[in-house]
């Protein structure tokens, strides 16, 4: 699965969303869906009185950049040669339609090579002179942008929000010396507990500390189990932040009454969000850590 600025796909999720968006934006120009079974012929539909192809791509995995164009390249070297290798096919599908245009759709361009090398593959198939295409064949290399208004349009017809913004986000890690939050979860921890004892005092800060050092472990186990998930828990938990600066700073509540209306806040969030669908159990561990780490990097201080 890969994130993309609206959301997250793989290549079956990709093909059935791009599927949705062509019928809708060229059927008008006669499209037709064309299924991989029997046969796999190098595009996934066309349009019967404009001739134009469309083949998909989204891989599986979050490649580098230098994996992913090796992908790409290759996935339209191997589609295009099944123009020619499968032209009995193709002209029983297409009839009397010829190619015109044959794009290639994926959700991100990886490197700039890509273009060169569809550039030099439309070439060679030109030369392969095949009576199912055009004279000036052309490929071009979509990414996700060409097709974002429509995406969303979708998603608006689903009942799912849209996404304007980049959702590949991450949830922040922990790197520098733990003296410090240390410092900022005792002051916090005396500031909280400002009416009971020390014993209190220490007891929740040692509770506040092992959230906050099960942090980063916790967040990286959700990531390998559902990415997805975490992903959409990154991107609630980023926005929300800002709000709890906000909150730090203009509150005139009692320091521990601050953190337990935030942590009830930001639980109605991850709880009231449909994208995530999690229980109470994964809620609270997530709101637990979380806020031990705005306590300890002081995106929640208290300013009274």
């Amino acid at each position: 699965m890969i994130i993309t600025p609206v959301g997250p796909f793989n290549g079956t999720t990709w093909e059935a969303t791009i599927q949705l968006v062509l019928k809708s934006k060229f059927g008008s120009d006669g499209y037709q869906h064309v299924p991989a079974t029997p046969g796999d012929f190098g595009i996934e539909g066309f349009t019967k009185h404009t001739g134009l192809a469309f083949q998909c791509y989204c891989p599986d995995t979050q490649y580098t950049r230098a994996v992913l164009n090796e992908k790409q390249r290759d996935k339209i070297t191997r589609d295009l040669k099944k123009l020619k290798d499968n032209q009995a096919s193709l002209q029983g599908i297409l009839g009397t339609t010829k190619i015109k245009d044959w794009y290639f759709i994926t959700p991100e361009i990886a490197h700039n090579a890509l273009l060169i090398h569809a550039q030099k593959k439309q070439d060679e198939v030109r030369a392969w002179s095949l009576p199912h295409l055009d004279e000036n064949f052309t490929v071009l290399v979509h990414d996700i942008d060409f097709y974002i208004q429509e995406i969303n349009q979708h998603r608006i017809s689903a009942g799912v929000p849209i996404s304007i913004g980049q959702d590949n986000q991450a949830i922040p890690e922990v790197n520098e010396d733990l003296t410090f939050y240390d410092e900022n979860l005792e002051r916090k921890t005396q500031l909280r507990m400002s009416e009971k004892g020390e014993r209190a005092v220490s007891a929740l800060f040692q509770i506040t500390k092992s959230s906050f050092l099960d942090h980063d472990s916790f967040f990286q186990d959700l990531y390998a189990k559902s990415p997805q998930t975490y992903f959409q828990v990154a991107k609630t938990l980023n926005g929300f932040e800002e709000n709890v600066e906000e909150w730090s700073l203009t509150t005139s509540d009692h320091p521990d009454k601050l953190v337990e209306m935030i942590k009830n806040r930001l639980a109605d969030r991850l709880l009231n969000d449909d994208r995530l669908k999690i229980d109470g159990t994964l809620t609270d561990d997530i709101v637990r850590r979380t806020v031990a780490r705005w306590l300890a990097v002081c995106q929640l201080d208290f300013y009274n």
